[in-house]
């Protein structure tokens, strides 16, 4: 019965597949349903052998016979009926275009040995291909789908690829081959290549592409055409001797040559005739030689057998030790040989023969024993006939050599230059006929014409296996590419390292053995290296013949021609996977290493935290030696004034002021000392504000004066415009007056006191050799024409109690509290001195960031200490009876209420109860609850009330208790009445408490 599916009725896989499928889901419908168009294209692509498949509808559908099924490879059989953009993803950006032309234009497409980067096994891979497309219409004429036949050529094209590099490789390697060598290609004979001498030899037309035909008619004429046929035919060898060749080498006619050569047939790896191999010798001049002796049939016949029997040998030794056999039996001659022009102006005898009358001739000789007349005739190409040596003028001198009465010399000019020489010698005199010389010169050419033919073979052959010896002798993979980067040679350590088969890395298939992870890397670096000409070098992990990644190292360096164009890459692979694992246990040795040194670090340390902690204790011994001193010193003043009143009181005697000065005068300047060594220390509680320096020292210049007496010439270079600073204005003027004091000292004789003010800016570098910070600095600088000082005093002039002066002429604090005072402000004090050459102390300090200043005079003490207001009420807090006792006294001296306490509770307390408080005076560190928080909870209470702190600590240990705000007053212990009484009077006025400049005790 008519199934009226007809169309499928074909055996195969295919029909079958195409008929059990249910189309009725996809846009072609159930099958019954089919277009006309489309049974009649798919009736003859299933009955068709060769590869045929339809696209079908807007989608391309894809339809396709048992043929076509190996194409899609492991995309069959889910490629049947699925759109062509599916199913060639990966090439569609080039066959998409193409598609799209067919279905607009009608008109049918076909390309050759197109490329595809085909996807195979989950990887891109080159291929090529031969195809159509030709469109098939409906009823109405409409396209509604195409016919795609082709088959894949991928063999072909890298068979004919790999063949032409094997002729460049080739050619290259005959090149420099005496002989005239051409490559021959397909049917038409196209000259793939030639060498330099077979170019010499057609007269160095343009044959290269060219057809033999075209690029030499007079060839064909001569019926060598037909040879060629006849062998590209059978793929049998042709050889031909002494075949006489017309070539039109010059304008002038032809240019009749001898030959010999032969045409040997090049397969591919079926078997197939692809290229034409010849070799051709030109034996003119050689043949002219014979046609000499053609005269003497015996001669000729001797010839030609020489040429036959020279061809059997392999070595040129051979056939040097047999010709001059030959042709000294056939001349009758006492010796015979051939001698070779080598380096440095010498010959070297070769094989050759003689009978005993001549003895043999072995070495190497200079040039100049076989004669000036023999050497020049042999460099011009003539041949030396000597009959007799006696009588012959230009050939009698002695040179010293074995030279025999007569003989015949034949040179051999390759190149234009002399190489070679074929001697003939007689023992006696001899009158050499001209068939004789013709003899010689002939089997001279003929013998070196298959020398260097035999040498040429063996020069390649010995080059190639040198080569491939080299290259597969050695540990390292070698590998070589193209100018573009297209591998085409891998030694065999390569397949031996990898285990992957012969030529299935070349292209870029090299890729695939490499780690993943490094792939894209790898590649990276060569894509580079081939734009730029780098030399390429990579660590990457190459997978070994066991299945194991292992590290190799990659280099690869480009070859260059004449111009610098790359021409060639050359590269290896070298196995480093142990030298990875060593540089691994390297690293862990060299974290053991950095334990080991660090635990040695730590003890060192430890020993030397032991050593620092010694000489500390020595040097407190020092210094509470010091203080001890001249602490004993001002209280014995202070204790004897205080006897000295008590025994005047108790004898009615009222007149003790005297002693209460002395006493006073004892302990400022015991406090003074405290200071200092506060200072030294870094840590005096400073009151730092903004300073015109320019100006506190002009203000002090009549003090100056008064104090360093007369003799001493004070100048002054004060910088316009010097910039604001933030110090103890106090502190400065201490220093300032110290360090005159200390030129005052320097100079017994008189001198000059200079002092100069500079604004400084200090790089980062500048700023680090003092141990600063970058910025701005005002440098003050005070220098005298005094004594100076030598280095080591230099060393230890900041040392606390150290003094170059006599006993009780100083403390040796005073350079000491300059250093402290300076450094904690933020500046640096440098000495620059020389002895006999007075001494200049330069004070850094940092400038003033802020722009809005306020001038703070300086206010020196009334007489008359400032008194209290009508009711003005003071809270005094301190922990120590004796200071809140004086505290308390004073105030009520000075006119003020007074209400104290012992602590930060009771003070609380009294707040609370009392009606008016106008000042809270309190101790910073009190056992409970610190100065700082008793003032947060006053305030609290009290909004307004104003504070004023008095401490004997330094102000890192305020720090440490919690710290005070930058704004807070602090009333330095020990403090006298006057400067209780300043101190509360400006806090209760808003002002800051103005600091006495302490002139006492400043003489070092």
């Amino acid at each position: 019965m008519y199934s009226g599916l007809g169309f499928l009725d074909h055996p195969g896989e295919m029909p079958k597949r195409i008929r059990e499928r249910d189309w009725s889901g996809t846009p072609l419908g159930p099958l019954d349903e089919w277009p006309q168009a489309l049974r009649f294209a798919l009736n003859i692509c299933l009955g068709s052998s060769f590869p045929t498949a339809i696209y079908w509808g807007p989608e391309l559908l894809l339809l396709y016979n048992d043929a076509w099924a190996p194409i899609p490879a492991e995309r069959h059989p889910g490629a049947l009926g699925r759109p062509a953009r599916e199913v060639w993803s990966d090439i569609w950006d080039v066959i998409g275009p193409q598609f799209e032309s067919v279905l607009e234009t009608a008109c049918g497409f076909s390309a050759y040995d197109q490329m595809l980067a085909m996807e195979r096994d989950g990887v891109a891979q080159e291929t090529y291909w031969n195809y159509s497309f030709t469109p098939i219409k409906d009823e109405y004429g409409k396209v509604a789908g195409i016919l795609n036949q082709g088959n894949e050529t991928t063999r072909q094209v890298l068979s004919e690829r790999r063949r032409i590099e094997q002729i460049e490789r080739f050619s290259e390697l005959v090149e420099q081959a005496p002989g005239a060598i051409a490559v021959l290609h397909g049917p038409d004979f196209t000259y793939e290549m030639a060498n330099a001498a077979y170019m010499e030899l057609v007269g160095n037309r343009p044959i290269l592409g060219k057809p033999i035909a075209v690029a030499l008619p007079e060839i064909a004429e001569q019926g060598f055409i037909e040879l060629l046929e006849r062998v590209y035919r059978t793929g049998e060898a042709y050889r031909g001797d002494g075949v006489v060749v017309e070539f039109e080498r010059h304008s002038d006619g032809p240019d009749r040559r001898i030959l010999d050569f032969i045409y040997q047939p090049i397969k591919d790896t079926g078997g197939n005739v692809t290229d034409i191999f010849v070799e051709a010798n030109d034996v003119t001049d050689k043949l002219a030689a014979l046609d000499a002796l053609r005269v003497s049939t015996e001669g000729q016949t001797f010839l030609y057998s020489v040429a036959e029997r020279q061809r059997n040998f392999e070595k040129p030794s051979e056939i040097l030790r047999f010709t001059a056999r030959a042709a000294g039996r056939r001349l009758k001659a006492d010796r015979v040989g051939f001698l070779r022009v080598q380096p440095e102006d010498t010959v070297a005898f070769g094989p050759g023969w003689r009978t005993e009358k001549l003895p043999p001739l072995n070495g190497e000789i200079s040039q100049d024993m076989l004669g000036t007349a023999v050497c020049d005739a042999y460099s011009r190409g003539e041949t030396v006939v000597i009959r007799n040596r006696s009588e012959d003028p230009v050939h009698s001198s002695p040179t010293g050599a074995d030279l025999p009465p007569a003989g015949i010399g034949v040179p051999l000019i390759r190149g234009g230059q002399w190489v070679a020489s074929l001697f003939v010698h007689n023992s006696t005199p001899r009158d050499w006929s001209r068939e004789d010389v013709a003899f010689v010169e002939a089997v001279a050419e003929t013998t070196w014409d298959s020398v260097e033919r035999i040498e040429a073979i063996a020069a390649l052959r010995d080059s190639e296996e040198k080569f491939r010896a080299i290259a597969n002798s050695i540990e390292q993979m070698i590998w070589s590419t193209r100018a573009d980067g297209y591998h085409d040679y891998y030694n065999d350590r390569w397949y031996e390292y990898t285990g992957v088969p012969y030529d299935s890395t070349d292209g870029d298939s090299w890729t695939d053995i490499f780690h993943p992870d490094d792939r894209p890397r790898a590649w990276e670096r060569w894509q580079k290296s081939l734009a730029t000409g780098d030399p390429y070098h990579i660590e990457y992990r190459l997978r070994h013949h066991s299945g194991v990644y292992r590290w190799v190292l990659g280099r690869a360096q480009p070859m260059r021609d004449e111009g610098g164009n790359i021409v060639r890459w050359f590269g290896t692979c070298t196995d480093i996977q142990e030298i990875v694992d060593a540089r691994e246990v390297l690293a862990r040795s060299r974290e053991e290493l950095e334990t080991a040194v660090r635990e040695r670090t730590s003890q060192l340390m430890a020993a030397e935290e032991k050593l620092r902690q010694s000489q500390k204790m020595e040097a407190v011994g020092q210094l509470t030696g010091g203080i001890a001193h001249d602490f004993n010193n001002m209280l014995a003043v202070v204790i004897g004034a205080l006897d000295l009143i008590d025994r005047r009181l108790e004898q009615g005697n009222n007149d003790i002021g005297r002693y209460v000065e002395a006493a006073r005068d004892g302990a400022t300047r015991a406090a003074g000392l405290t200071r200092r060594l506060l200072d030294f220390a870094r840590q005096s509680p400073l009151t730092p504000a903004p300073v015109r320096v320019n100006d506190l020292i002009e203000d002090m210049l009549d003090l100056l004066r008064r104090t360093i007496g007369e003799k001493i010439r004070i100048e002054t270079d004060l910088a316009g415009g010097a910039w604001h600073v933030v110090a103890d204005a106090s502190q400065l003027e201490n220093s300032i007056i110290n360090l005159a004091v200390n030129g005052r000292d320097a100079m017994p004789d008189g001198g000059t006191l200079s002092i100069r003010t500079t604004n400084r800016t200090l790089s980062a570098s500048a700023a680090g050799e003092h141990g600063l910070a970058a910025g701005d600095y005002v440098e003050i600088g005070v220098a005298d024409t005094g004594t100076g000082m030598t280095p080591d005093v230099v060393e230890r002039a900041f040392e606390p109690f150290f003094t170059t002066k006599d006993v009780g002429k100083g403390t040796g604090l005073g350079l000491s509290q300059i250093f402290g005072f300076v450094g904690q402000s933020g500046g640096q004090v440098l000495i620059e001195t020389e002895p006999g050459k007075g001494t200049l102390v330069r004070i850094l300090l940092p400038r003033d960031s802020n722009t809005r200043h306020v001038d703070i005079a300086q206010e020196p003490l009334s007489k008359t200490a400032p008194r209290a207001r009508a009711g003005e009420t003071v809270l005094v807090v301190e922990d120590e009876e004796r200071v809140r006792s004086f505290s308390v006294e004073a105030l009520r001296e000075l006119g003020y209420t007074i209400i104290d306490a012992e602590g930060g509770e009771a003070a609380l307390e009294r707040i609370a109860r009392e009606d008016r408080i106008d000042l809270l005076f309190t101790d910073v560190i009190m056992p409970g609850m610190t100065g700082r928080e008793l003032a947060e909870r006053a305030l609290e209470m009290r909004p307004g009330l104003k504070l004023l702190y008095t401490s004997g600590y330094t102000r890192d240990a305020i720090q440490e208790t919690g710290g005070l705000s930058a704004m807070a007053t602090v009333l330095p212990k020990p403090f006298g009445i006057d400067a209780l009484a300043a101190a509360v009077r400006k806090t209760l006025d808003g002002g800051e408490p103005a600091k006495p400049v302490d002139l006492r005790a400043q003489d070092d």
